[in-house]
């Protein structure tokens, strides 16, 4: 779930987000906030706890300092950001852990970063959205080339390829097809936070996908992801 500097950045806020932390548990909050390092620094911290409490995980964009400082369990990866190999030994260099996801928009990409030790990948933007005008989506089939590009760079003895998660004008009735095309999870942010009852939008997209991953359990006897 994408949060904003609008969903977090005061009282009220936060503890809104840590309302559908908890009433969609587990899911995990991508804090893509655009504040002062103090203030995203404690905003981290808060909902770190709050995942850590929820079993669900903090992720924080372009930030490795701050993940690390506030105990977050990932960091997001952009265009911008450091790449993955130096964030990667920049967190060795801490003694940390973070998983390293990186959002990639073609197969070249996804397989670069895989290759280069990315845990994750979030390729897009799979459907329009308002918050990419003037930008078509890529479709599902932007997925399943991430999906083939993440098992060609995966190592040999890893005992499976980075999950992708896909992200770009997800809906619930989207759910199936990014599945379909390989997808292990998705990112959402207007689903969440245009809804009515934003903490029943985030259990309500969480069950839609468990449901359909067991679906997909039943037709192919295996599950690869979650």
């Amino acid at each position: 779930m994408l949060v904003s500097e609008r969903e977090v950045d005061g009282p009220s806020g936060l503890a809104a987000v840590e309302r559908v932390m908890e009433h969609g548990a587990p899911i995990a909050v991508h804090l893509r906030a655009r504040l002062p390092t103090r203030r995203l620094f404690e905003i981290a911290a808060e909902l770190a706890s709050s995942a850590a409490w929820t079993g669900g995980w903090l992720v924080v964009n372009g930030r490795p300092d701050v993940a690390l400082a506030a105990g977050a369990r990932a960091v997001q990866l952009g265009r911008t950001a450091l790449g993955v190999k130096e964030t990667r030994r920049m967190v060795e260099a801490c003694a940390g852990r973070l998983a390293i996801g990186a959002s990639v928009h073609d197969a070249e990409g996804a397989f670069r970063a895989v290759r280069d030790g990315a845990d994750y990948l979030v390729p897009g933007t799979i459907y329009a959205t308002p918050s990419h005008p003037g930008r078509a989506g890529s479709g599902p089939a932007a997925v399943t080339e991430a999906v083939a590009a993440a098992v060609r760079a995966a190592p040999t003895a890893a005992p499976t390829a980075a999950p992708v998660l896909a992200i770009g004008g997800l809906r619930a009735e989207r759910i199936d097809e990014v599945v379909e095309a390989g997808a292990h999870g998705i990112v959402v942010g207007r689903a969440v936070w245009s809804a009515p009852d934003p903490a029943r939008a985030a259990l309500d997209l969480r069950r839609r996908l468990d449901r359909r991953w067991d679906g997909r359990d039943t037709d192919t006897g295996e599950r690869t992801g979650a």
